[in-house]
């Protein structure tokens, strides 16, 4: 599948990721524009796209490959999970 980004009428972005890289790199620009955005089809704010990647960042190798292919809100919900 393809990674498809398109900007929003109101000047927010939608990504729709085709691969795990593009999907983080997705996220990654969330908390450095620290504007939401829509990806995978759900809105993503700050706080999420944060506790995302510090949750990734401190993950294993293996275990950041298993993160990585998740699609974004799984990944939130994971990640606020182990937030706790």
């Amino acid at each position: 599948m393809e990674t498809y980004t398109r900007t929003r009428e109101h000047g927010t972005q939608e990504t729709i990721a085709g691969n795990p890289e593009d999907r983080l790199a997705a996220i990654r620009r969330i908390v450095v524009n620290c504007q939401y955005e829509k990806i995978d089809g759900c809105m993503i704010d700050l706080f999420t796209a944060s506790v995302i990647c510090k949750v990734y960042d401190a993950l294993s190798e293996a275990n950041k490959a298993k993160f990585a292919s998740l699609t974004a809100p799984k990944m939130g919900i994971i990640a606020l999970k182990l937030l706790k």
